[in-house]
């Protein structure tokens, strides 16, 4: 069933997709590569904050390491470890993360420049007192934080859905909408995108929506049936100053990029190589994504540039060997030493 979705200006691709064959694209990392995610710039576009899954040919290292690198991909700076998802906040002095330590996720802010990290879900004292909050994201005035629960814990004392905290009074409103998750902010806080799941046996359950924050109500973007999408589609993204939303859906074997509106309209498909993860740039003008550009059994990920203005799609790093950043080990970085969970 098509996903309803795209945007308003995209042209379609210059060639036909590719078919891949299963096998022919896709699976683990090629030894000895990199495999990087999450690569989200900063508000002034001078640096980028990436998650690497793992140190190459070091499997005592820890995993899911988050460094910050400059524009240029040099001068890689180790920040935590063992981590889910980052952002930037608006004044790109601290990055919001989730730190994963088994099955249980925090949330933290960190500062920049002196390093310490301020915990704000997994404590008892507060209101999302159980490790289950995932996915947070600034709000431009760069006090308040978007939260998913996707989760129920025995006797968790708040229902699943999406939280706002604000990290000047460390108070927590919600939930905005039960059984809301994975939210991105879009047009300018306008409102956000997301998947919402029902409490009964709809098929549109876990299917995507655009929450309104002016008027706090909430509408379908796409109507896939439920026994297709969870494998073969990701949570729209929306871009941070207008009405598109960026899509990774699986066609033929392979992940690609799609464009809708934000009534889930409109789709164009956008890649024709391959895409996912998705993260925009802080005044929308393009975004970063990551590709498999291994045709083969395996996979090799570079991370992608996509100009909204010219349409295209380029290496990040073209001039770095094999397109990714050279990481220096980790035994020469430091990290904070506040970043322990409880």
């Amino acid at each position: 069933m098509v996903i309803a979705a795209a945007c308003s200006t995209p042209t379609e691709p210059k060639k036909k997709e590719p078919t891949f064959a299963p096998g022919e694209y896709g699976g683990e990392p090629l030894p000895g590569t990199e495999h990087l995610s999450n690569v989200k710039p900063s508000p002034s576009g001078d640096r980028y904050a990436l998650v690497r899954k793992r140190t190459p040919g070091k499997p005592s290292d820890p995993r899911n390491q988050l460094w910050i690198v400059d524009r240029d991909g040099c001068n890689p700076r180790l920040i935590s470890v063992n981590t889910g998802t980052v952002d930037w906040s608006p004044n790109g002095r601290s990055l919001v993360v989730t730190v994963v330590s088994g099955i249980d996720v925090y949330t933290y802010t960190i500062d920049l420049e002196t390093g310490e990290a301020t915990q704000w879900t997994g404590k008892d004292s507060q209101r999302l007192s159980f490790p289950v909050v995932n996915n947070p994201v600034w709000f431009n005035d760069g006090n308040r934080l978007l939260v998913s629960v996707a989760q129920e814990a025995y006797q968790q004392p708040f229902p699943r859905g999406t939280y706002i905290i604000d990290t000047q009074d460390s108070t927590t409103t919600g939930p905005l909408l039960e059984f809301m998750q994975s939210a991105f902010l879009g047009n300018k806080d306008r409102y956000a995108t997301g998947r919402k799941y029902l409490q009964n046996d709809n098929p549109l359950s876990g299917n995507f929506i655009r929450y309104n924050f002016a008027d706090s109500t909430w509408h379908w973007i796409s109507d896939l049936q439920k026994d297709s999408f969870i494998r073969h589609v990701d949570p729209p993204v929306p871009s941070p100053t207008g009405t598109t939303l960026v899509q990774s859906r699986k066609v033929k074997n392979a992940p690609q990029l799609f464009f809708m509106n934000h009534h889930g309209e409109k789709v164009r498909q956008i890649t024709e190589l391959g895409g996912d993860n998705p993260r925009w740039s802080h005044d929308g003008s393009y975004f970063v994504f990551r590709r498999d550009v291994h045709r083969g059994e395996g996979a090799r990920y570079v991370p992608y540039r996509f100009n909204l203005e010219t349409m295209e799609a380029q290496p990040l790093w073209p001039t770095l060997p094999d397109s990714v950043p050279d990481f220096p080990p980790l035994s020469s970085q430091s990290l904070s030493k506040t970043l322990n969970p409880r």
